[in-house]
């Protein structure tokens, strides 16, 4: 398989954060994000993250390191943010 569908993936895979990271910022409401699906997702990138690292794939290691960075961030923000009051 061509090189290109990964890094297509990996790009939209990477965008797909932008607007809700862009959304908690910009409006300080989580609303009805849940903080324990947010902890899941972390526990989960951050897992694959290390699996990626043991392999020593590279373009696994930056999306997934990219998508527990995200990640985390949102839950950051989920918490700050779960009344409006931030």
């Amino acid at each position: 398989m061509p090189h290109w569908v990964g890094i297509v993936g990996a790009a939209l895979n990477m965008f797909a954060f932008v607007p809700q990271i862009a959304l908690l910022f910009k409006t300080h409401q989580a609303g009805a994000l849940s903080v324990r699906s947010n902890v899941l997702n972390v526990t989960a990138s951050g897992l694959l993250f290390a699996y990626a690292w043991l392999r020593g794939d590279l373009i696994f290691i930056v999306v997934m390191g990219y998508q527990l960075a995200a990640s985390a961030l949102i839950a950051v923000l989920n918490v700050l943010y779960r009344d409006g009051k931030t």
